[in-house]
């Protein structure tokens, strides 16, 4: 992101969660009535539409082609969306468990505290000051609370500068023998270096140390090889250095899972995209493209 200013990226995938919600039921994977409220302009001119029920069909359709066509290929609300979703189940699982703390990492305008059904639990929403600044005051004015006996807590950084010891010392994250939070890190480290990556995977190995689940994506290393002959990867590595938030870090599943073993993970799963699309057209009946982007990149579900 650009530091001046909340997240232009957070914004886009509101609009695509948003659109998501939208669709008509034999698409339909992701539940975020939420997200409207948080599309950056020009979509936010469109928000009233999204309301009435006969239109939603169409928003959907158009709303999925558009990203496509700013892009250049088909897949990338897909992408997110099911990202999120796939994340969505991850927590509900945590929680059938005994997870009660719900950790994200450069959260951006993420609306799980105000739809998950996960009572008696903290979401501790962690970014930087400008995003979440447009966030609260979003939430204030349309009145939006979080769900149910579900505690939302934020904390804000400047991750332009030396952050790891603010987090870890906040006082929203005291340690206890017992706790095992579960920590997100969704959409994120792709726009990181590696040296931040690396020391970001130390950060959350310190905030699990008592041990905890954590979860987050990488894309493949093939995506940010500048002589890569793929041209899906070269226009999605193209659409987002215009956007002033180029891709900077990708990594291969051997490599990332010894670098997660080096701070202390175990990685239980690393599903791609295109696999979790696969589960739920069968688990579900639900119709979703499998374009080819949601090979490229994977979720990694770890613990400590």
């Amino acid at each position: 992101m650009r530091f001046g200013k909340a997240s232009d990226t957070a914004g886009y995938t509101a609009a695509m969660r948003a659109i998501a919600n939208a669709a008509p039921k034999k698409y339909r994977y992701l539940d975020d009535p939420y997200a409207i409220y948080f599309m950056p302009f020009p979509w936010s001119l469109t928000r009233s539409f999204f309301k009435i029920k006969l239109l939603r069909p169409f928003i959907h359709y158009f709303g999925t082609k558009t990203p496509d066509i700013l892009v250049g290929f088909p897949g990338m609300s897909s992408l997110a969306c099911l990202r999120h979703r796939y994340i969505d189940d991850q927590i509900l699982s945590a929680y059938q468990a005994g997870t009660r703390q719900f950790i994200i990492l450069g959260a951006g305008y993420d609306t799980r505290a105000l739809r998950l059904n996960i009572p008696g639990s903290q979401i501790l929403e962690v970014d930087h000051i400008k995003t979440q600044s447009r966030k609260q005051k979003i939430q204030q004015k349309k009145s939006l609370r979080s769900f149910d006996a579900v505690q939302q807590d934020f904390i804000s950084l400047d991750f332009s500068k030396p952050w790891q010891n603010t987090l870890l010392q906040h006082p929203l994250l005291k340690k206890d023998g017992h706790s095992k939070p579960m920590v997100i890190w969704e959409g994120v480290c792709c726009y990181l270096s590696e040296e931040e990556v690396l020391s970001t995977l130390k950060v959350v190995s310190k905030l699990l140390e008592n041990g905890g689940h954590f979860i987050f994506d990488a894309f493949v290393a093939e995506t940010i090889n500048p002589v890569s002959e793929n041209i899906i990867l070269t226009k999605m590595r193209d659409f987002v250095a215009k956007k002033g938030e180029p891709f900077k870090w990708a990594m291969d599943i051997p490599e990332l899972k010894a670098c997660l073993a080096e701070c202390g993970f175990d990685c239980v799963r690393t599903p791609a995209i295109d696999d979790i699309a696969e589960a739920l057209s069968k688990q579900e009946g639900v119709r979703v493209n499998r374009d080819s982007v949601l090979k490229y990149l994977n979720l990694y579900c770890c613990e400590r």
